[in-house]
């Protein structure tokens, strides 16, 4: 989406955020690790932005890279919605919904 005012994309919006940690929620209560863990919300967002998001990279002076997780907060709202999407269809699999 395309800002008509700025001409600039649409960052992600505040009620698309709070939809996404409500199910980062959601799956710290109800879901576990591969080692039958739970684990905080925050672990769930950090392995799906490494699932599903991806990293920025930066060249430091020397010419080496550091890769950086990307945040939601770069994010637009098409980027978000299919971030969201991925997240979603991994907790429907496993038994986990959100509900509107």
């Amino acid at each position: 989406m395309i800002c008509p005012t700025c001409k600039q994309k649409k960052k992600r919006s505040l009620p698309q955020n709070a939809r996404l940690h409500k199910l980062f929620q959601l799956m710290q209560d109800n879901l576990q690790d591969k080692d039958g863990h739970y684990q905080h919300a925050m672990w769930w967002k950090i392995n799906a932005k490494d699932r599903w998001l991806g990293y920025s990279e930066f060249r430091r002076s020397d010419g080496s890279v550091i890769q950086v997780l990307r945040s939601t907060s770069d994010c637009d709202v098409q980027e978000l919605n299919e971030f969201m999407t991925q997240v979603e269809a991994y907790c429907s699999k496993r038994g986990v919904y959100l509900e509107d």
